[in-house]
């Protein structure tokens, strides 16, 4: 590996502004050949295997699933998620299986796991493989998947949402027990809606993200979907918890108390009527019901959005700019630092992302760019704002509850504007923003499709959210 001479490091005395001696540069010269010893080391002995234009194809009835195993993966035969049958989403990396984000573009197998991946196999976990997924996590419908699009098991003619489409389809066509999808600003909790399942995001933080390809790292956030509560919240225990490989993981642990849906007992909700207000009659009346006849205490609460919407859009778009620029490397917070996640970005940085993705990026990259960086630093003092908001919300109350999406699942073809994606993630975004864990739980049934309920409660308050969905939760409602 080269290092740094002389005038590597002139060039950047120069663009750094600093008026330096030519003895000094060859003083940093030589410490920069020092230092590098480092990078010699860095991940020796992980192999990655990269393939361009990889030989993967959808599988499944729904084409939820991309790579298998040829038999599920066990490594051991008990613990809390014994025989329970997982996939995850693929952008989770897993020794073994291909993972392409779902582009078509490139591929690389790695002979580690994700830390999300080495704790469901340690709690007994059978993992059956990889789910598909809107390419590079950018949904939300479901419908952009290279590898064909995923189809909601409910009602062809329904969107799945997305981006972890096959990790909801999946659990609603009863080809897994559990699944892990990744969500960054609804992506667990809209194709749970829009499948009638279980989803929770948890606190950022909570779960570690090590081994996970990012779309916008102080967004994104990597949580379970299941048919029920139960399986959900052990799905949550098994993955939650401080991890040294990334360092934004906060030393918190859940309580695994087998009384954990007790804290819904005398819980006070609040319903922020700006999130019913932007919903259609029919969804917003079907959460308002299930609510008032669950025993809990309800009462109104303010909330207002202001201009988080448009903040979410430009975070989430120049935070995944960034992260491609600097192939994977946030310094200081990022928890990508692995071989596997870096060699897929070189691979693909070149690579077109197609027309889905440029669509979502452009706006929000030119406008950061000509204000060199103005813009997202606005929408950071907006995401501030928003969350100071969230926590006076809760002052008065346990939990929020609103309807998760605005509409039903809707058709499929219908996402072509902004306005379009607020149906599905206009009320799930803004708590990706504020960084609070929220668990969405179907309540109802309306023309034959799942209407679903979004909890949210304060940081690492995630058990709360799944105790209160656990009350709200209609089984009649799931598939």
């Amino acid at each position: 590996m080269t290092h740094p001479d002389r005038e590597r490091v002139r060039s950047e005395a120069d663009r750094l502004g600093f008026d330096v001696t030519e003895d000094l540069v060859e003083q940093c010269a030589d410490d920069a050949a020092a230092l590098g010893e480092i990078a010699t080391s860095l991940d020796s002995g992980t192999s990655v295997e990269v393939t361009e234009s990889p030989d993967v194809t959808a599988r499944g009835d729904h084409d939820e699933l991309l790579a298998t195993y040829e038999s599920p993966r066990e490594e051991r035969d008990s613990g809390p998620l014994a025989e329970v049958r997982v996939v995850i989403k693929d952008n989770i990396s897993a020794s073994g299986l291909p993972m392409t984000c779902g582009s078509d573009q490139a591929a690389v197998v790695s002979e580690t796991d994700a830390t999300v991946t080495e704790r469901l196999l340690d709690a007994g976990a059978r993992l059956v493989g990889k789910a598909n997924m809107d390419a590079f996590a950018f949904g939300p419908s479901g419908e952009f998947s290279d590898y064909g699009t995923v189809m909601n098991p409910l009602n062809a003619d329904r969107v799945p949402g997305g981006s972890s489409a096959g990790s909801g389809a999946a659990i609603a066509a009863d080809t897994a027990d559990l699944a892990l999808g990744t969500d960054t600003g609804g992506s667990v909790r809209i194709p749970a809606a829009c499948c009638g399942v279980v989803g929770t995001k948890p606190t950022h933080g909570l779960v570690p993200r090590h081994g996970f390809v990012s779309f916008a790292p102080s967004l994104d956030t990597i949580g379970p979907l299941a048919r029920d509560t139960e399986t959900t919240f052990r799905g949550l225990n098994a993955i939650a918890g401080e991890d040294l490989r990334d360092p934004t993981t906060r030393a918190r642990n859940l309580d695994t108390t087998a009384h954990w849906r007790s804290l819904a007992d005398g819980a006070t909700v609040g319903l922020p009527a700006t999130f019913f207000d932007r919903s259609d009659d029919a969804v917003a009346a079907a959460v308002r019901s299930a609510v008032e006849s669950s025993g809990l205490r309800v009462t109104p609460v303010e909330l207002p959005l202001g201009r988080i919407e448009q903040a979410y859009f430009l975070i989430g778009a120049t935070e995944f700019v960034w992260f491609f620029d600097q192939t994977g490397v946030i310094r200081g917070q990022g928890p990508e630092y692995t071989t596997v996640v870096q060699a897929f970005i070189e691979a693909v940085k070149s690579a077109d992302l197609g027309e889905h993705v440029a669509g979502r990026l452009l706006g929000s990259a030119a406008l950061d760019a000509e204000t060199g960086g103005k813009a997202y630093r606005a929408a950071r003092q907006e995401a501030t704002d928003f969350t100071e908001r969230v926590n006076h919300a809760f002052s008065d109350v346990d939990a929020l509850v609103m309807p998760t999406i605005r509409t039903l699942a809707p058709e499929r073809d219908k996402m072509d504007t902004t306005e379009d994606m607020l149906t599905l993630l206009g009320n799930t975004a803004p708590f990706n923003i504020a960084g609070t864990p929220a668990t969405t739980v179907p309540v109802a049934e309306v023309d034959g499709l799942p209407v679903s309920a979004q909890v949210v409660a304060p940081w690492f308050r995630d058990l709360t959210t799944l105790a209160i969905g656990d009350r709200l939760h209609d089984e009649s409602a799931s598939p």
